[in-house]
Order: C-alpha cells, then structure tokens, then sequence
C-alpha cells in the first residue's frame, strides 16, 4: 500500500494523543483469539509449502448495504458507483449505502437491530453513536484478532494498538476504529457580516456568544439551528462520559481537572438550571426556531440558506461549510470563531468514529474485505472523501488535492469519518489564500498549543449491559423532556427538570449511576 506523507497536524497530534489518552472501558490483557462466526467465504491455506499464501474465495457475487449518519449528497451515487466498480474488480461485490439523518439516528438507530433490518457495515462512535448501547444490545459482530488479521491485514497493520484497545468492551472489540486525530471541541461558523454590523470583531468567550445570539434575535435572524449546549458545559470544564445516557450528556466530569473524579447527574447540576433558565430567555426572544425539535435540517443547512447566521460543528466541518457559504454568498465574508478560546483542548480518542459489522450479515467476510479497501485503498479512500477526481477535485502530487466543485458532494461531507487513515488522507492545496483560510488554520495552530492535561475518566466508557433495562427506561424518560430543556422551549423550567428527575427516578436511573460509579472506580484502580 502506498503512503502519502502525512500532515505536520498529524504528527505532533499522534505524539499527543500517545502521551494524553488511555485505554478504553473493558480492556483486558493479551490478544482475543476467539473465532468469528462463519457467514459466506472461506479463509484456507494453499499447498505451496513454506510460501503458503492466504486464499479467500470471493467466487460468489454479494450485495451488501452500508448504514451511514448524514443525508445522501446530490452527486453521491455517481461517487459510489465508481467506488462499486474497483469493489466490483477486486472483491466480487457490491455495495448500497443507506442514510440515517442527523435528526433521526437517535431514535432510528437501534430500530435497525430490533427490527432485524438486512445490512452489513453501519458507522458507529462512542458516546454520541450509539457504539456502547448497541454492543450492550447485542447488534455488534465481535471481531477478534485472527478475523481482522485475515480479513483485513491493512487495517491491522494501519490502526494503532491504542484504538483496538479503546474499542474493547468486556474485552472484545466490535468496531473499527478510525486513525485520525481530532479535537473534542466544537467551534462556530459565523456570518463576518453580522459581526461587523453588530461591533464584533471576534467571539472569544462564552459572554460574547450570547450577546452575538441576542443581537441575532434582536435584528430578526435566527443565530444558530438549537442552542449551545455543548459550549455551556465545556465552558465550565466539563465534558461527557462514554457511554452513559443520552450521549453521555446525562452524566459529565470535569476534564479540564485531572484529579477531580467525581461525576455530575446533570439533571440536579444547578449549572443545569441556570442553563435551561438562560436558554428558554433566548428561545423567545428568537434565537432560534421554536420549531427545531421537528427540524430533519442538516447543521448546515441554516447557514448555507441564510435562515441562521451561524453553524455550530468541529473545525474541519465549519471551514468546509463556511467556505461554500462565501463562494454562493461573498457579501457574507463567513469565519470561524471559537468562544472557549482560552479553554485547553481535549483529543478525541479514535473510537469517536468507526464501523461495526451487523451481527446479523450473512456476509461478515467480504463486508470486513470492504471496509479495508474503504480505509486502505487510496483509490477508494479518495473518492468517498472528495469525489471523483476532475469533477469535485484534482490532485496535487501524491499528498494534495484542490477544490474543483463541492456542490455536488462536498469534501469530508459523507460520513467518511469511519475509515479516517491519517496515512493516506490529502491536505487540500491552497492556491489563493482568503482570511477565513488563514483563522482555520491559526485556531488548528491554537488547539495544537492548548492541549489539556489527561484525565482518567477520558477514556473510561460506560457498559450498560448489567442495567440494560434501566438504561433503556432512562432514554426513553429523556426523550421526552432533555431536549426541549436544553433548547428553552418549555414553559416552566423549574417545574419540567423535576419532572424530567421524577420520571429518570421512575425508570432507575440511581441503579444505572450505581453501575457507572461501580465501572469508573474498578476503570482507576486498573490503571
């Protein structure tokens, strides 16, 4: 396989990441050697004697279909269906992508399992994906050593030992963990012209967001799709626990304090109802659509229509909407802005994106074959990230592409995130730099600059399993009253968050805390 040069980003993040992150819930020691299930084509041994070589017989065509979190792009099966042709050449199949939509892969995620819908791949994350829940589940195929070695050999040889570590539960692992390196801090694309119009000339702090949002309001604009509840808990050092519920957002820790080990419920965290108190003020003086709970909108798509004046998501995903945003719109001279820029950074562990097999595939085998060219194939790895060359982008040398046209597909906008290989990934090439290229690129440089200390609890997650029906109470509990409080469209806040306790009470959420107290203190000791 080849490699292109990976990025200077890249590199000073793995030193980072090696020194600052730990292993994930469940790891044991040793390697798991169980055998995966048998469903399709076969591994034997040919006999050459000392020059046997591993043969897999793909001589039977299969169709397999692929979940992924996002909305389908205008240009994306033309891109799939070049991807088909080298899966097509090299495998004997091929392969159907479905979409679960941002607004819908809460409640449609684990329908796929309990429903027993027919597929193979689906992406998966801990915390905010569902990995956790869905192995708990038992939807997840375990995928031990030998399977992944013989199956996938590249990706074995690409995913550091600290992922497949992270990726453990109770000691098996059931996703493929990306290899890149990202931060867990959200920043905010913002209209460069409303700044100006309202005296801004940046927003660096949480006291100046919310005076951005209340001049939104005031002059009739929506500031945002939903509220910022992520910047409120981050601002206050917290972050959320792997596989708790709701995302994690139901139980926090402060990350920021490497030798503070106490967890916040954050349904009787008083910063919670100063935050529910502040948003519902926000919610009706405009800030953003009363109707966003029934909104299937993409994150972006309030900003792209000029409905919001800013977009809240990861560096990398605002630079590439705040750049289609000036090519439709120049007048609005789109940046970035981060309102926790004096917070240090925290770095994702690699088990925030990945890809599990279905339990349930008849065809586990060549679905893991197809994950590997997807995460090793640099033909493969580039169209499902930029397209198809000479239509979306061009390349520049082995390690470089530029931007032809992301109208029809968008770079990194397809839920390729489950196969990030930092070995192989482009860097796109600039030929006319714009100011919002350089604040991309000066606030990656800050992040860099402003790594947080490492905290146990980082890469502690949650197993579920012993209290599966009370978690799944809890959830259900949840839905009915979290996001509505954290968006302030409720009518008492007071009165609805003890509702909201009551009813988590109901549904045994003291039992669910007790195993996660009982998890995070057997996770410390072991280390």
């Amino acid at each position: 396989m080849k490699r292109r040069t990976k990025k200077l980003l890249s590199i000073l993040l793995v030193t980072v990441i090696t020194l600052v992150m730990l292993v994930g819930c469940g790891a044991s020691e040793g390697d798991d050697e169980s055998v995966s299930k048998d469903s399709g084509q076969k591994a034997t041994e040919s006999d050459v004697g000392e020059e046997d070589e591993l043969v897999i017989d793909t001589s039977e065509h299969v169709e397999l279909t692929m979940y992924l979190i996002g909305d389908r792009t205008p240009d994306f099966n033309d891109v799939y269906a070049k991807i088909n042709e080298i899966l097509e050449e090299k495998l004997n199949c091929s392969l159907s992508v479905e979409f679960l939509a941002w607004g819908e892969h809460d409640t449609k995620y684990s329908l796929l399992f309990s429903s027993q819908i027919d597929f193979d791949l689906i992406f998966t994350a801990s915390s905010w994906c569902h990995y956790e829940q869905t192995v708990a589940l038992g939807g997840f195929e375990p995928l031990s050593k030998e399977f992944i070695q013989t199956y996938a050999p590249d990706i074995w040889d690409v995913v550091p030992e600290m992922a497949w570590e992270q990726a453990k539960i109770d000691g098996e692992v059931y996703m493929v963990p990306n290899y890149a390196n990202e931060f867990g801090q959200d920043v905010m694309a913002v209209r460069g012209d409303l700044m100006n119009k309202y005296g801004m000339d940046d927003i660096t702090t949480w006291d100046e967001l919310i005076e951005f949002y209340r001049a939104c309001a005031a002059d009739g604009i929506f500031a945002s799709v939903g509220a910022p509840w992520f910047q409120y808990f981050q601002s206050q050092g917290l972050s959320t626990t792997g596989g708790a519920p709701k995302g994690g957002e139901l139980v926090l820790y402060n990350t920021q304090d490497p030798d503070n080990l106490e967890f916040v419920y954050t349904a009787e965290w008083d910063g919670f109802y100063d935050y529910c108190v502040l948003m519902k003020e926000l919610a009706d003086a405009g800030c953003w659509s009363r109707d966003v709970l029934n909104s299937s909108d993409e994150r972006q798509t309030g900003l792209l229509t000029g409905r919001a004046a800013g977009m809240i998501w990861n560096i990398g995903s605002c630079y590439t909407y705040a750049k289609q945003a000036n090519e439709e719109n120049p007048d609005w001279n789109v940046t970035i802005v981060d309102p926790l820029s004096t917070l240090p950074k925290r770095v994702n562990p690699y088990i925030n994106n990945g890809v599990a097999i279905n339990i349930n595939s008849n065809n586990k085998e060549r679905a893991m074959m197809v994950l590997n060219e997807f995460y090793t194939n640099p033909e493969v790895y580039d169209l499902a990230m930029l397209g198809i060359e000479g239509q979306h982008w061009e390349a520049i040398g082995d390690d470089l592409y530029k931007v032809l046209d992301q109208s029809g597909y968008g770079v990194s906008n397809n839920c390729n995130w489950g196969w990030n290989n930092a070995d192989i990934q482009r860097e796109e090439y600039i030929e006319d730099r714009t100011p919002l290229d350089d604040k991309s690129e000066a606030l990656q440089n800050a992040f860099v600059d402003n790594i947080k200390p490492d905290h146990i609890y980082d890469g502690f997650n949650f197993d579920s399993t012993k209290v599966s029906t009370e978690f799944a109470a809890v959830e259900a509990a949840l839905g009915q009253y979290f996001d509505p409080l954290i968006n302030g469209l409720v009518d008492d806040v007071g009165k609805t968050i003890e509702e909201m306790k009551a009813a988590l009470e109901s549904a045994g959420i003291r039992e669910v805390l007790e195993e996660l107290e009982s998890q995070a203190a057997e996770h410390v000791a072991s280390r």
